[in-house]
């Protein structure tokens, strides 16, 4: 099976954000700069997320999506506020590939049928926050803000009757610390998951791509602050951005300990004897 490296760019207000557990969000610069660079890296797929769609209930990507992907020529997922099928329709024709939806695939399963059979399986992914509490995962929606009261392992099982193409499950303990991933999430996961499964959350350093790689069966690995910090001092001399409020850290963090780059990512797994493209 080849894997997939996949980037997720969480986006503000058209800026790239990063936090840690979904929380505590960060300025590090502009998507659109670090679209091109990871495509110029030999990234695999990109995936924007909309963090602040549950606050104006809607997706805000579209003429940020459609600029980006007009110099990005590589798969892109949008995700974050999608309720309905006019929402789909206009990711889809400002240039995304696929939508990842959450929050109403959970309060209306008719939209996710409704979708698939318009858009095809292929183009709708499930976007999963689970959440592990005393050994049991739950699923959380909003950015990891809002519990529902549903096993992930049971969710995982009946998203698959929906139709959808694939599965994109997001650890909110491990998210943004480094820890790397919860391999104990992604084994059990890919295990009942007939379909593509993708894990993030977590990866500090090669070395735990090709764990979760290695020790489960997930088609990809979706990596965020490990890219990020890897590139953004060289990628904030591009434009001015006024280094205040949340972006005060990007001065005095000059050695974060998560980064690593695609390629070296790239050139590791392949000396592990993982089939990458």
């Amino acid at each position: 099976m080849i894997k997939r490296i996949i980037a997720r760019l969480d986006i503000k207000n058209n800026f790239l954000v990063k936090g840690m557990h979904l929380e505590g969000l960060r300025i590090l610069g502009y998507p659109e700069l670090f679209s091109k660079k990871y495509f110029d890296e030999n990234i695999d797929e990109i995936i924007f997320q909309d963090v602040v769609a549950s606050l104006y209930k809607r997706n805000q990507l579209s003429s940020l999506t459609n600029k980006i992907s007009n110099h990005v020529f590589v798969p892109i997922i949008v995700g974050g506020g999608i309720r309905n099928i006019g929402d789909v329709k206009e990711i889809l024709i400002n240039g995304a590939d696929r939508v990842s939806i959450n929050t109403a695939a959970i309060h209306d399963k008719n939209f996710i049928k409704d979708a698939v059979k318009i858009f095809g399986s292929s183009t709708i992914c499930i976007n999963i926050e689970t959440l592990k509490i005393d050994n049991s995962y739950k699923i959380y929606t909003d950015s990891g803000r809002t519990e529902v009261n549903i096993n992930t392992f049971d969710w995982i099982k009946e998203v698959q009757d929906l139709g959808v193409g694939e599965i994109i499950i997001t650890s909110i303990n491990n998210e943004g610390t480094g820890k790397g991933f919860d391999i104990n999430l992604y084994e059990k996961a890919s295990k009942l998951s007939n379909i593509p499964l993708l894990a993030h959350g977590g990866a500090k350093k090669p070395e735990d791509v090709y764990e979760v790689f290695s020790k489960t069966n997930v088609d990809g690995a979706v990596v965020a602050s490990a890219f990020h910090f890897n590139y953004y001092k060289e990628l904030l001399d591009k434009k001015d951005i006024h280094l205040t409020g949340s972006t005060n850290f990007l001065k005095n963090n000059n050695n974060h300990p998560i980064l690593f780059g695609i390629k070296n990512l790239k050139e590791y797994l392949k000396s592990k004897k993982i089939e990458i493209r």
